[in-house]
């Protein structure tokens, strides 16, 4: 699927395992881990229209800086191997044959749901006193 030309300062493409990190924290969906997706999340998008999306793992997108772009783009893997890519350049995002496998403690969502709680406070507050 070609996305249309988009307005943001930046896009984030991750798997459900991603989106607890690099995503949520530009506001994406929290994803569990054993759904088939690939989630689309906009950095500071200059339309409220553009919202984060959820696409089916056997979808294959492409990313492109238009031709009539202000300046080059800039993508990077994991917050690494930064490339640039000119006006007309593209980039092809699908899911690998090969997923990583992952180990659980005891069961996959326990295990997911702890980690949300304990690494970002997950749905807790402190507990409110008597009125």
């Amino acid at each position: 699927a070609l996305l249309p030309p988009e307005k943001a300062d930046g896009i984030i493409f991750a798997t459900p395992t991603g989106s607890t990190a690099y995503s949520m924290a530009a506001g994406g969906s929290v994803v569990h881990p054993a759904v088939p997706a690939i989630l689309v999340t906009p950095i500071c998008p200059h339309v409220l229209s553009f919202r984060s999306m959820v696409f089916p793992d056997h979808v294959v997108l492409r990313c492109y800086v238009p031709e009539d772009a202000r300046s080059n783009a800039c993508v990077a893997f994991d917050g690494k191997n930064h490339r640039v890519l000119k006006r007309g350049d593209s980039v092809q995002i699908k899911m690998s044959n090969h997923p990583v496998a992952t180990i659980c403690r005891s069961d996959h969502s326990a295990d997911w749901l702890d980690s949300l709680k304990s690494n970002f406070n997950f749905n807790t507050r402190a507990r409110q006193g008597p009125l």
